[in-house]
């Protein structure tokens, strides 16, 4: 009876385990396919599925008695940050709209904690790679052939967005924000790729990665160049200080290759007229517009400087600090730092930094360690995170829930303890 009893409770714990872990990868595959998860009913199901994983989590840990909880750097300031979103919240100016801002915030922790406790082994550690990587190569095949005219899904033919013939966007709303995606998935696949990949691998995942930088370029995100140059330097200079990588001149062989394909792909004419638009007079497009709409943004925020106006109320309360001479309204600063510290308000500056100094601290020791898939998952995803990070100085990456989704993961990833052998 007790044997039986053992059997079953193993299964039902392999099960809930099955669940968690499939969860999460139907979250990274769901959110960019629902055009970046904009929508409500997306948001809705990105709850939906995250309650489930966490659900399962539960039924995992009751039947095993195994509640030990696995610290990472990241505990205290999140603590902090959820503190201080919390306070916002209760003195919001729109506690409605700031509550869900929230559960949304709260949505994304709950992933980072369920990766950090459920992606163990080197073989799930791969899973999650593996299925990043393959959403990107999705996106960068059906971004060309849409782009090329031939689109075969109707659903993802969006009439309402004019740019859409001229810039690659596959699944996504927004070029920039599928820029956002690509340059994290790309960085990471870099990543294996130095550390990791050999023989037959390493050519199949050298042309999947040159797919995903022409998508990028295509996408025509100035934001996303020079975010994936940014990560792609911070790369460089961490490998070519690592004692364990022994290829420098795999460095210098990709460097040449991704030029050539970015000056083939640069010197088309969309590109060129992409990049005049930096100081074309359109103050909608061009940096002059962007740092218009900055100056609004610190006015609100020296308006409520302790608590901000509340988590997601940003797209109400601008409206009464919009600039003249910007005709269209803004939803986001275009700036997630400036936007955030309005919301949240001035302490959450310092959170972020402390955030960003121990993600790297503890990277940077794992880049130590003599296991090629630790390195190169550490190193892909601090670069993919850098590459974000720097984007967003002009964007709103993250307030995109498919690459806010895949930038906790990558997060996770960064900062979680070493694999168990499998």
């Amino acid at each position: 009876m007790n044997f039986q009893l053992s059997v079953n409770n193993y299964t039902i714990t392999a099960i809930s385990n099955g669940i968690t872990r499939w969860s999460l990868y139907i979250l990274l595959i769901f959110g960019p396919l629902a055009r970046g998860s904009v929508q409500g009913w997306a948001v809705t199901t990105i709850h939906l599925v995250t309650l489930i994983a966490l659900a399962s989590f539960f039924v995992e840990m009751s039947l095993t008695s195994n509640w030990k909880w696995i610290k990472t750097p990241l505990d205290k300031p999140i603590l902090v940050l959820i503190f201080l979103v919390i306070l916002s919240t209760v003195f919001s100016l729109h506690k409605y709209t700031s509550i869900w801002s929230t559960v949304l915030l709260l949505n994304y922790l709950i992933i980072y904690y369920l990766i950090i406790n459920t992606v163990r082994t080197r073989s799930q550690i791969r899973q999650i790679i593996y299925i990043i990587i393959g959403v990107g190569t999705f996106l960068s095949i059906f971004g060309i052939i849409k782009l090329g005219g031939a689109n075969p899904f109707s659903w993802w033919e969006y009439t309402d967005i004019p740019q859409q013939s001229i810039r690659l966007s596959a699944t996504f709303g927004n070029a920039n924000h599928l820029a956002g995606y690509m340059e994290m998935a790309l960085l990471l696949a870099l990543g294996l790729l130095l550390t990791g990949f050999s023989g037959g691998n390493r050519i199949f995942i050298i042309t999947i990665i040159i797919m995903f930088l022409a998508a990028l370029i295509l996408s025509l995100s100035r934001g996303g160049w020079f975010g994936v140059i940014i990560g792609l330097s911070f790369m460089a200079a961490a490998l070519m200080a690592d004692r364990h990588f022994k290829s420098k001149k795999l460095i210098l062989a990709l460097g040449g290759s991704f030029l050539a394909v970015a000056l083939i792909v640069l010197s088309t004419t969309p590109v060129v007229e992409r990049i005049q638009t930096l100081t074309e007079s359109d103050p909608e497009v061009n940096m002059y517009g962007r740092l218009v709409g900055w100056g609004g943004v610190n006015k609100m925020i020296s308006d409520h400087p302790l608590i901000g106006t509340g988590p997601g109320t940003f797209t109400t309360v601008y409206t009464q600090y919009q600039p003249p001479g910007l005709a269209k309204r803004r939803f986001y600063a275009h700036n997630d730092y400036l936007h955030f510290i309005s919301e949240v308000g001035l302490a959450l500056s310092v959170v972020m930094v402390w955030m960003i100094i121990a993600l790297f601290r503890k990277g940077f020791k794992k880049l130590r360690n003599s296991s090629r898939l630790v390195r190169g998952t550490t190193l892909g995803a601090m670069a993919g995170i850098t590459a974000i990070l720097v984007h967003s100085i002009s964007d709103f990456n993250l307030h995109i829930p498919a690459n806010a989704i895949l930038f906790t993961i990558l997060g996770a990833l960064a900062v979680a303890p070493l694999p168990i052998d499998n």
